[in-house]
C-alpha cells in the first residue's frame, strides 16, 4: 500500500470518523494513531532517499519541524505504552487524553467545539491543554505538505 492508498484508504476516514465523534476516544485514538502510521509509510516508500536508519530517526526529524506533529507523535506514543519513562515527551502518559467539556473561556479562542460538548484534550502541563481534534489536522497537513514536498 502507498502512502496516498493509506492516506485515503485509512487517515481520512479515521480522521472523518473522529471529527463526526469528537468526543470519542476510541475515535480519537483511531485517528492519532492513524496519522502517525502514516509517517511509516511514507519513510518506508522513499526509503533508499533518507540517511536515517528507521523511521523513528524519521519521526524525530519530522516531529522537530512541527510542534503540532511532535505532540501527535507523542500522543501516539504514550496511547500505546501507557507511560513513556526515555527522552522528554509532552505527553508522558496516556491519561493525559481525555474527553471532557471544556468551558467558555477556558480554551483557546477560536479553537474547540462551540458550547462546550464534551471532546477530546491532552493536557500538556497544568492549565495547558490542547485539543486533540486541532492536533490531528495540524499534523496531517503537515504530513500532507510532506507528502507533497517529496513528490507522493
Amino acid at each position: 500500500m502507498t502512502p496516498r492508498e493509506f492516506l485515503d484508504q485509512v487517515v481520512r476516514p479515521n480522521v472523518a470518523d473522529f471529527h463526526a465523534n469528537y468526543g470519542s476516544l476510541r475515535h480519537g485514538y483511531n485517528a492519532v494513531a492513524a496519522v502517525d502510521a502514516l509517517v511509516a509509510h511514507i519513510f518506508w516508500y522513499i526509503r533508499n532517499a533518507p540517511a536515517q536508519g528507521d523511521d523513528t530517526a524519521y519521526r524525530a526529524t519530522l516531529a522537530s519541524q512541527n510542534h503540532d506533529f511532535r505532540l501527535l507523535r507523542d500522543i501516539a506514543k504514550a496511547q500505546k505504552h501507557v507511560r513513556l519513562t526515555k527522552g522528554v515527551p509532552q505527553v508522558v502518559r496516556a491519561e493525559q487524553v481525555s474527553a471532557r467539556p471544556i468551558g467558555y473561556g477556558e480554551g483557546q479562542y477560536g479553537a474547540g467545539r462551540y458550547g462546550g460538548p464534551p471532546q477530546l484534550v491532552v493536557d500538556i502541563n497544568p492549565g495547558d491543554f490542547r485539543y486533540v481534534e486541532s492536533v490531528v489536522d495540524a499534523a496531517l497537513t503537515f504530513l500532507e505538505g510532506e507528502m507533497q514536498r517529496l513528490g507522493i
